[in-house]
């Protein structure tokens, strides 16, 4: 018996050694990092930009633990400084609980439940880690960041899907959560920041259907969320006389993006149309007749000339009324309301559409080190934030050049 005490005290840390060892191997951990440099002609985009802004900063670490072999948690905090809408201070981009229900040779059905980033498009997921976006920023028509938290992330439950057929994968993620509106949200679409706020009581619907074809040379996609968020308004902030006060009611937001991509070995062809409904109800006031269709669409050609040189060429277009494309109707309402309500400014026929070209290239210095530039030429401010910009004195013509540098682990 002295012999085994002795030898199980001498193993002993062998032994935990191993156990170590085993969860390490469970662990990964992530990181990244991206500063980029900002000028316009024109306009603000991500602070000071007319001036030089250097006020876009991204940091974020992430880690996935697999617990069990079907049980696997995940999370990542997100540092970002973006000019006035994001002050730079760290949150939870997502935590969730992943399960693996079912997985065969056929395919595999899993859950997500937490706080998990939404399904939307082919970059929504990844839109905040600079190696797997499109250029310095995300297409602006597609993947708004004036109200990027909305869309970004939802507090609930989402199945996920894989079917593995003879030439490709049939993948589906669906399910209900609750959105995550923030001051950048209400500034969007109540145009200032009320005494009241937003909340999101009600469950969302967000979902995804993809087809990845011959490996994922060729990737069908669609995409969907719809959400309701409430409006509790404060009538002691209401300085606007009755004609166009304001009051509680809801926001319904629906939200269908169209997707495909090809990916050859050299060239990679991209296109997304999304459409957008926003139906004011119960508001009121200068938003009783301000539902809006919104349509956009982004299609990029990317060519990689070597392994580590690569452009892209892209054309964005978005319009806040489809039917009113470029905001004559509009501003003809804005001037008849300006006529009645002199305080109330006219809206330019340009705050209502977005149309711009975007030339770039990025350099990956080393399999961790990437340099980006980008050069866009804009008519129109419909992208615009109104938390950084006066859309109603904001210049129609506009140029904007941006240089990043990113960093991952």
């Amino acid at each position: 018996m002295k012999y085994l005490n002795v030898l199980l005290i001498l193993i002993s840390p062998l032994v935990f050694a191993d156990e170590q060892q085993a969860w390490l191997e469970r662990i990964q951990l992530h990181g990244f990092a991206s500063q980029a440099l900002v000028y316009t002609t024109d306009n603000n985009f991500y602070g000071d930009s007319d001036n030089g802004s250097a006020d876009f900063t991204e940091l974020g670490i992430n880690a996935s633990v697999q617990l069990l072999p079907k049980v696997r948690v995940a999370g990542q905090v997100l540092s970002r400084h973006a000019g006035n809408m994001d002050n730079g201070s760290p949150h939870i981009d997502y935590a969730l609980l992943d399960i693996n229900l079912i997985s065969s040779g056929k395919g595999r059905l899993g859950a997500y439940l937490g706080r998990i980033k939404n399904p939307l498009g082919l970059y929504n997921e990844t839109r905040d880690v600079a190696h797997t976006r499109q250029g310095v920023f995300t297409a602006q028509a597609i993947y708004f960041d004036k109200v990027r938290d909305l869309i970004l992330s939802s507090d609930g439950i989402q199945f996920y899907g894989e079917y593995f057929l003879p030439n490709g994968n049939l993948i589906v993620q669906a399910g209900v959560g609750h959105a995550i509106p923030d001051d950048n949200v209400e500034q969007a679409y109540l145009g200032r920041q009320w005494a009241g706020e937003l909340d999101s009581d009600k469950l969302a619907y967000i979902g995804r259907i993809m087809y990845e074809h011959d490996g994922g040379r060729w990737i069908y996609a669609l995409s969907g969320a719809s959400l309701e968020i409430d409006f509790n308004h404060q009538p002691a902030d209401n300085l606007l006389p009755p004609p166009l006060g304001i009051s509680s009611g809801q926001l319904n937001v629906d939200y269908t993006v169209l997707s495909t991509q090809f990916n050859g070995e050299k060239w990679q062809l991209t296109g997304e149309l999304a459409f957008q409904d926003v139906d004011y109800v119960n508001i009121g006031g200068l938003f009783s007749a301000a539902d809006t269709k919104a349509l956009g669409y982004t299609l990029e050609a990317n060519y990689k000339f070597t392994p580590k040189w690569q452009a892209f060429l892209r054309r964005e277009a978005f319009y806040l009324d489809k039917d009113d494309k470029y905001g004559h109707d509009f501003h003809a309402q804005s001037t008849q309301l300006n006529a009645a309500f002199p305080f109330v400014p006219i809206s330019p026929a340009h705050s209502r559409y977005s149309v711009n070209w975007v030339i770039g290239g990025a350099w990956d210095i080393t399999q961790n080190v990437m340099a980006r530039a980008e050069y866009h030429t804009t008519k129109g401010t419909a992208t615009l934030s109104p938390t950084e910009n006066d859309l109603t004195a904001a210049k129609k013509d506009w140029d904007m050049f941006a240089i990043s540098l990113s960093y991952r682990f």
